[in-house]
């Protein structure tokens, strides 16, 4: 594995949080600003349910005001948590997609950011082959989605402009899936250069948050929080919140409590998490055990 989950999960939280402008001058994510309250619920749900627990989720996540862009970014800890069962994903996707009254076309794009967030952490992503392989395993997408996705995949093999792609997109443009494409295709231009990959994002003339927000997400990741140049991470709002939120969630997908406690580690008071050995529960092939 090239980064470890940990900064990968750190590098997801941090990464759509920031667009640059330049490399020198960077701002926050206003999408992301306005969704940390539903982000930071969906982080404390999964853990204190060790997974999905629809009622919970809701009740935790229930700030959220169903806009579809924040409700693709509030999924963001769904996407982490389930990133090694693509099927349970998907499932749990359209659960709330469901739930939250969520359109076609915002499910599908919320599907697809989470089956190349999925790759990334399973170290399965090649970005040549990522599309095809996303069309032809997530079924059921919204056909606009399916022509967009397959037009940027040409478009990539042909390393086709920024501008040309942008021009070919405007032909049949929609407001959560074009900013969703677009996302996937900064991404995958420049994939290991995450400062780079986000001043795409931001040169796109409607200049969309949820792209700029989208293409951070992947960037960060697939290069991880290591992968985030120094000022970025320091422009960063409310950083350390995050960083300790992603380890946090990454405890509760590990299954990682407190030696002499049956609280998972990541619902301890933070003056506690530190001072307190770990453990991870651990079994026999084919016995149950806590997750």
């Amino acid at each position: 594995m090239n980064h470890l989950l940990l900064t990968r999960f750190q590098g997801a939280l941090i990464g759509g949080n920031i667009i640059y402008f330049t490399p020198q001058q960077i701002a926050p994510n206003p999408l992301m600003t306005e969704t940390t309250p539903a982000l930071m619920g969906g982080i404390d749900s999964s853990i204190r349910c060790g997974g999905f627990e629809a009622q919970d989720w809701l009740q935790s996540t229930s700030i959220i005001d169903r806009d579809p862009q924040r409700a693709i970014v509030a999924m963001l800890p769904l996407m982490l948590f389930f990133h090694d069962d693509r099927v349970k994903l998907r499932e749990i996707i359209l659960n709330v997609s469901h739930t939250w009254e969520l359109d076609w076309e915002t499910c599908s794009s919320a599907v697809s950011i989470g089956y190349l967030i999925s790759r990334s952490l399973c170290e399965t992503l090649s970005p040549t082959a990522i599309i095809v392989q996303l069309l032809d395993e997530m079924t059921n997408l919204h056909p606009l989605l399916f022509q967009q996705l397959s037009m940027i995949d040409r478009l990539l093999e042909q390393s086709s402009s920024l501008t040309q792609v942008t021009q070919k997109l405007a032909i049949a443009p929609h407001p959560i899936i074009t900013p969703t494409v677009l996302a996937i295709y900064c991404f995958l231009c420049t994939p290991e250069d995450f400062s780079l990959a986000i001043r795409r994002a931001h040169q796109i003339e409607a200049r969309s948050p949820l792209t700029c927000a989208l293409t951070g997400i992947l960037a960060g990741v697939h290069n991880s929080s290591t992968g985030i140049p120094l000022n970025g991470l320091l422009a960063t709002p409310q950083r350390e919140q995050w960083m300790t939120a992603a380890e946090n969630l990454l405890n509760g997908w590990a299954g990682v409590y407190s030696v002499n406690s049956e609280t998972p580690v990541g619902l301890l008071p933070p003056s506690q998490q530190s001072a307190i050995p770990y453990a991870i529960p651990v079994a026999a092939p084919k016995v149950m055990q806590r997750r």
